[in-house]
């Protein structure tokens, strides 16, 4: 077959790289690795990533311009080529394609707290319902999306679940020596991803302070790996980290105490499934925990349960992990050979 693919998101920059960009890098390489079988088309509107190594059965294409790209440009190719396949990754549909589209649908925060998403709510609303009304297959990463698109579309016949993979670069654990000055190892708690209001940041600070309240951990930081944007004071044990590789990120991630998250919302959850590839305890508000991730994860419902979680691990060093048995359920192996029979 022959299978067109939206790897747009692969060209934001790198202080966006967190969701959609995760996703779209690390699913290009697993259809290059595991797929041998098909031929696949990838639309970009940036010149190939140095660093993204394609298979004999994958073409890079670059269209341009920019604007109404997925609207018009991509659109008139698909009008002039016959794919068999669109895989759209990015929650978007291109205005016309001779091809079945397999649609991606990476949550719906968006839907469910609107007020914090006002400049884009309406658009992301309106891909949404196309979505939905245009594709054969609707791809969704857990259990709990697709009761979400069962509640506002009833029960829709065309939404599967397919969890992801481990990212890309953390399918191996490999030990990576820790050196970060004013940090110890193992004396600090990490989150990493986005700052905006739905990631609720300001929650993880709250239950951090009720946490150094106890003597014994007076010397522990809160390490907040994030793109912000917005002026940042000092804070007490608070370190802000503005820009990190993901050799230095994997560094933190098997370092750290716990890896903390308090989303309001969450489809998957990245972060969570890096730092438990890595060995690396995770705290997280039952919000921001999928269902299928729960069984690994300690989940709080308030910030008291919260900061008491943290205090355990910072104690008695326990752990739900099995690091082995995430790399294998969550699998991108799994998943291209799924999606590839549809």
């Amino acid at each position: 077959m022959k299978i067109a693919v939206d790897a747009a998101a692969i060209c934001q920059v790198k202080e966006e790289r967190f969701g959609n960009y995760t996703f779209t890098r690390s699913l290009i390489e697993a259809l290059g690795a595991y797929d041998k079988d098909n031929e696949y088309l990838l639309y970009s509107f940036c010149k190939k990533p140095f660093y993204l190594n394609l298979e004999k059965n994958m073409r890079y294409r670059r269209l341009m311009p920019k604007k109404f790209w997925l609207t018009f440009r991509v659109s008139l190719e698909e009008a002039i080529r016959r794919n068999d396949v669109f895989l759209a990754l990015n929650q978007a549909i291109p205005r016309f394609t001779h091809a079945k589209v397999l649609s991606f649908c990476h949550g719906l925060s968006y839907f469910l707290y609107k007020d914090l998403y006002p400049d884009s709510y309406e658009n992301l609303r309106a891909q949404l319902f196309r979505m939905i009304d245009r594709s054969k297959r609707v791809l969704v990463s857990s259990r709990k999306v697709k009761g979400e698109l069962a509640s506002i579309f009833y029960d829709p016949k065309n939404v599967e679940i397919l969890p992801y993979g481990v990212p890309y670069d953390f399918t191996n654990f490999k030990s990576e020596p820790f050196a970060q000055p004013g940090i110890k190892s193992k004396r600090f708690f990490l989150y990493v991803g986005l700052d905006h209001p739905i990631k609720n940041i300001q929650f993880l600070k709250d239950a951090f302070t009720i946490f150094l309240k106890h003597e014994k951990f007076q010397d522990y930081k809160l390490v907040l790996a994030a793109n912000f944007e917005r002026q940042i004071k000092k804070e007490k044990n608070i370190v802000y980290v503005r820009s990190v590789t993901r050799r230095q990120l994997k560094k933190l991630y098997q370092s750290a105490t716990g890896y903390l998250t308090a989303s309001l919302y969450e489809s998957f959850n990245f972060p969570v499934l890096e730092a438990l590839s890595q060995d690396c305890p995770v705290i997280g508000l039952e919000s921001a925990i999928i269902p299928e991730m729960g069984k690994f994860v300690y989940l709080s419902k308030n910030v008291d349960e919260f900061a008491e979680e943290m205090r355990r691990i910072a104690t008695s060093r326990k752990s739900k992990i099995e690091s082995g048995e995430v790399r294998e359920l969550f699998s991108w192996r799994t998943y291209v050979e799924k999606l590839t029979t549809w």
